[in-house]
Parts: C-alpha cells; structure tokens; sequence
C-alpha cells in the first residue's frame, strides 16, 4: 500500500499559557475540505484544527522560528505565512489570495510564477530559492533525459545513473549550481529539499558508494559535513539519518544520536516519520514461514506441488551479506499488501547455509512475511536452474511464476531505485 499517510502533531504547547498563539479562522460552504500541512515534508505532518464547523475551521499556531506553511482548500494548494503569531486572521476561501505586511495566502502555481510582489525580506528570499531550485531541478532533469553522458536507463517512475554518469551530473551541478542562502530558511523550501536529495544520490548512492563502508554512525555524519559545508551537509545528514524507508529500528536509533542536533521542526518530522513506520509495523502480521531443503529447484517443485492456494509466486533472491537488504524488504513489504491476493513469496537467500541461524534470526528481526527457502548446500544456488537459466548475477532478483511455477517475468533492479517489480507484479496479476 502506497497511499499517503497524514499524521497531526498533538498541539500540547496550547496547555502552556504563557506561549504565544496565533488563531487562523477559514470561512467556507459545508463539506469543504481544509489541510494545512508542512511545506516540505506534507507527508508526514499534517495540523490538526482546533475548531471545524460546517462552514468555518480554525487552526491554532503556536511558535516557530519561521510561520510558513502548505494549505490545500479543496484541490487548489497555496502557501501560507504569518509574520506575527500574536494576531489572529479570517480568511475567506472564495478569495482566499492575501499579500500584505502580516499575512500571505498566495496558490503554488503564482508563488513559482516569479512575478510576487513581497515586503517581507525572508519571505523574498524564500520564493528566490524556491524559483532558484524548481529551474535548476528542471534543467538537471532535461540534462539527464537528454544526454546520455548525463543520463542513464529510465522509466518506470524512475531514472537510474551508472558510477560514470552519476559523478558527471553531480560535478555539473556542483559547478553550475553551487549558491549560498540563509540557512534557517531554506529547510521551508521543497525545491532545496529535493535538489539535496538528488545531490545525496548521485554522490553517495550511485558514484561513491563505498563512502560510509566500516563507519560507524556519527562518522558517517562527520563523513558527510567534511564532503559539504553549511547549510548543505545539514540537508543532506537529515535524509541521510532519517529518509523514508528506514527500517523503525533504525530511525529511533538514530534519532537517539543526533536528536540534541536538531530544532523543533526537524524533531517533530522525525517523531512523525517514526511514528508513522511504527504503525505501519504493526499493521503487517507477520507470516513467516520456512522451506529447507537441500538443492533449491526440488525445494520449490515439492512447494508447489503442494501448494492449492491457486496463486501465483514471485521468488525472492537475495544475500545475507547484502547491506542494503533491509531496506529493501521494507519496500517490498508495501508492494506484498498491494498483491498478496494473487502471489505468494518465497524468499530464497543464496547463502543461508554459511549463517542458517544468523539468517533467520534476520527474518524475524525484520518481520519479513512469507515462505523462506534455505538451501543447505553449498552449492545449491550455483546448481539451481533459475541462477543458470536466468544468469542470476545481482541481488536482490525477482522471478514471477505461474500458479503451475512456470516462468512469467523477472527483474534485476533493486525497489531502491525502481518501480518496475511492481509494474511487472500488477500486469500479472491482472492476466490472472
């Protein structure tokens, strides 16, 4: 399942009188929808209203270094800023647009227009690094699409660098598109965000991907703030440390360390990021079953000989050794609620027989649901008709059988940095 998940942050600064607070008053037609979420990550915080009425909602805003937020009425998404949080405003949603000294509503679309008028000097310099990023995420993108020295395979929601091309975009970018902004405002805008990001990809995902082998964690970050300097390295050690996808075990960890290094804001994303994979933890059974056997190709042909569930399988390949295979069986756990009517999975670990009991104290660890084959050979894998057939070579690997275990599809690419595992999933599914 990959809807998105909105989290309000309980307001307990209300119970505390001597805190300042701002009350913000839409005025509206019944069944009107009102959301006011943070402007860069709205997935994760979402503000609950104080008051809804039929025809009126408030919301309470307390404190903060910097009052700007994201604010969807209805379908139309617009930005909002409060220079003074001791006033109060009424805002009516059939003209909702104000640019004055205290208050701006302004629609996405006119905030990127490049044509706003603002007196506020923060708020000019915000919308002049958000005009700033959104051109140069386009132009990288253009680049990449483009240019082959740039780019690399795309398609299926995504675009995936070799080690040559991602070191030549991001020394482009770094060249071209190395500016200097206030560092207690540019966390407010998406574009930055995003840039940094990508910048993280490409230099540490795809070009120097041995940078944090053998760190441990706060080397890591001082691995980061040595490659990057300020404000920089900040973005790029908050998506380091706490980028969705993280297992929870990881997150609280890691919020552990470095929470002392981080606002109020940056802390509240977090608090919700953990608790937003917490209950998704809990809503997964967790299913976990084994399959032993000595080779791996009898294994399965017993397996589903005696299977009568009528679905259809996709097998799972992957190392213990493998780095980064936890966060990828947290990706895949999305993908396994989305399809679990029609496939069941087995996961086939290559080497289990080196670890067997380190092997499965990983699976419960990770709550990863499922039939999981470990061969007890040394070389079961080497033998087995799927690596030999399919010249398996890379893991993790995906194979989509039939209900009768004959071969639909497979893919090589990694849920990490690609979507085609489920495009591939929900086109069999739907044959069917």
């Amino acid at each position: 399942m990959r809807g998105k998940l909105l989290f309000g942050i309980l307001l307990f600064f209300f119970s505390t009188l001597e805190l300042s607070a701002s009350s913000v008053t839409f005025k509206h037609k019944e069944n009107f929808k009102i959301k006011l979420q943070d402007p860069t990550y709205p997935q994760l915080i979402s503000y609950f209203p104080k008051f809804a009425y039929p025809t009126s909602t408030e919301f309470q805003l307390v404190g903060m270094d910097f009052h700007f937020y994201l604010l969807s009425l209805n379908d139309t998404q617009y930005y909002l800023w409060i220079k003074d949080i001791n006033l109060d405003f009424e805002i009516e949603v059939s003209q909702p647009e104000r640019n004055d000294q205290d208050i701006l509503i302004v629609s996405v679309e006119n905030w990127r227009s490049g044509n706003l008028s603002l007196s506020n000097s923060k708020l000019k310099k915000l919308n002049s690094i958000d005009l700033y990023y959104s051109k140069v995420l386009d132009s990288i993108e253009h680049l990449a699409l483009s240019d082959d020295k740039y780019g690399a395979e795309t398609g299926y929601k995504t675009t995936v660098w070799s080690h040559r091309s991602a070191k030549r975009l991001f020394n482009f970018a770094i060249e071209n598109y190395n500016q200097e902004f206030e560092e207690n405002i540019v966390g407010y805008s998406s574009n930055y965000v995003k840039y940094w990001q990508l910048m993280y990809k490409l230099f540490y995902q795809y070009f120097h991907t041995s940078a944090f082998k053998g760190l441990k964690k706060i080397e890591m970050k001082s691995e980061i703030e040595s490659d990057f300097g300020e404000p920089e390295s900040n973005a790029l050690v908050f998506y380091h440390f706490f980028r969705i996808g993280l297992p929870l075990s990881e997150l609280e960890e890691n919020y552990q360390l470095l929470k002392g290094d981080l606002n109020d804001r940056e802390k509240n994303i977090v608090q919700e990021l953990i608790q937003m994979q917490k209950l998704k933890e809990l809503s997964v059974r967790s299913e976990i079953d084994f399959i032993f056997g000595i080779d791996i190709d009898g294994a399965m042909e017993n397996y589903i000989a005696r299977d009568s569930s009528e679905r259809s399988y996709l097998l799972v390949f992957w190392s213990i050794w493998d780095t980064d295979i936890a966060h990828e069986f947290n990706l895949l756990e999305d993908l396994k609620l989305e399809v679990k009517d029609n496939f069941r999975f087995v996961h086939i670990c290559i080497d289990a027989y080196e670890v067997p009991e380190k092997t499965k104290a990983f699976i419960y660890q990770n709550r990863i649901r499922g039939h999981h084959l470990l061969p007890e050979q040394s070389n079961a894998f080497r033998k087995s008709r799927y690596k030999n057939d399919l010249k398996i070579r890379n893991f993790p690997f995906y194979i989509i059988l039939d209900k009768k275990g004959e071969f639909i599809e497979s893919e090589s690419m990694s849920l990490i940095i690609s979507d085609r595992l489920e495009e591939k999933l929900i086109k069999a599914g739907a044959k069917k």
